[in-house]
């Protein structure tokens, strides 16, 4: 669900969010202030503001509400909730912040409490079978590249080079976290074919919503929640809808499949992290590499390790590679014994003679 449907008619709502220019930002927020208008009563932030409101009591108000949830649901909202009362000049001073956390209201060390888990790659079939074309194909192109959502979800057609070997993404730094990273990303065929397909109908498809086709110059023209309603409802066909048993959350998610590629791809560590665009690697040695084609091709050669479909195929070419050599090995040693035998018996026949 995306931000504008979590606005409901709250038009001081509406304008702050429409500030922000990520949609995954402005979804998190009305989340956080809707949870915020919930606990107090609030129909509508305008008259709330405008009512002389004690937000200091009202900031401890709601973080009592939030008291059980995961540390970092805690720091996002309150985060959200406090920007939002700052921008409208109803600021919360430090000294104030001071006492709510030494009070215990907020929690005192913000860390992921979900025990997510990696994905296997049975369980990644599983998903895929229950996946649409489209959803196939961002998940494969997600497991495969290393690249986060919120980039995945910005390309474009000029950014995919499809008949590249390796297929090759250019991810801008504009698509980035924070704007910087910006890099060249691999991923694997079955990903490409999948991607194909996809684009061949793109156009022509339409959207649940009813609201048109998917006709964009972007690759997958939808928002981060749809994304992840379309993982969640193939995870749950699946019968893999698993959760915490603390915080109920999911323990597959879409950002898993980072996790997949990081654990699964075996190349070297520094080319692992640059590729999943961690910026302290992206130095000068790495772009040498890039332009040398050192990275395509060691990609290429690792691709196996984050197919989902083709690992037995490869397996299989292994095999048979493997046969194929000792073949040849077994050929020359035969080789060599009749070369032997074909000197020994010339040596009994001069003995004879």
């Amino acid at each position: 669900m995306g931000a504008e449907n979590l606005v409901n008619g709250d038009e001081t709502l509406r304008k702050w969010l429409g500030e922000f220019s990520k949609e995954s930002t402005r979804t998190t927020y009305a989340c956080a202030l809707n949870m915020f208008k919930k606990n107090l009563n609030i129909t509508d932030l305008g008259k709330y503001l405008s009512s002389s409101p004690d937000v200091v009591a009202d900031i401890r108000s709601f973080l009592s509400s939030l008291n059980g949830k995961p540390s970092k649901t805690i720091n996002t909202y309150v985060g959200a909730v406090k920007m939002f009362l700052q921008d409208q000049g109803m600021g919360i001073s430090e000294d104030e912040w001071r006492k709510i956390r030494r009070r215990g209201f907020m929690p005192k060390r913000v860390k992921a409490e979900t025990r997510d888990r990696k994905p296997l790659r049975a369980d990644l079939r599983k998903i895929l079978n229950y996946a649409d074309i489209k959803c196939r194909a961002m998940v494969l192109f997600l497991l495969s590249s290393g690249a986060r959502i919120g980039e995945t979800l910005q390309l474009k057609h000029e950014d995919l080079s499809l008949d590249a070997d390796p297929p090759e993404a250019s991810i801008r730094s504009e698509y980035t976290k924070g704007g910087v990273g910006g890099r060249t990303v691999y991923f694997s065929y079955e990903a490409r074919d999948a991607v194909k397909c996809w684009l061949k109908i793109k156009d022509k498809v339409h959207r649940r919503s009813g609201d048109g086709t998917y006709t964009s110059e972007r690759i997958f023209p939808w928002s981060t929640g749809t994304a992840v309603f379309m993982w969640n409802n193939a995870c749950e066909k699946a019968g893999l809808n698993l959760r915490d048993n603390h915080t109920q959350r999911r323990i597959y998610h879409l950002h898993s499949l980072r996790k997949f590629f990081r654990s699964c791809i075996s190349l070297d560590q520094d080319i692992t992290h640059a590729l999943m665009g961690h910026t302290e690697y992206l130095d000068d040695s790495y772009l040498r590499l890039e332009q040398e084609g050192e990275i395509a091709r060691a990609y290429k050669d690792a691709m196996a390790n984050v197919s989902i479909y083709a690992v037995e195929d490869q397996e299989l070419r292994k095999q048979t590679e493997t046969l194929e050599q000792e073949n040849l090995e077994l050929k020359s040693r035969l080789a060599k014994v009749e070369l032997e035998v074909t000197k020994l018996a010339k040596l009994i026949e001069e003995l004879i003679k």
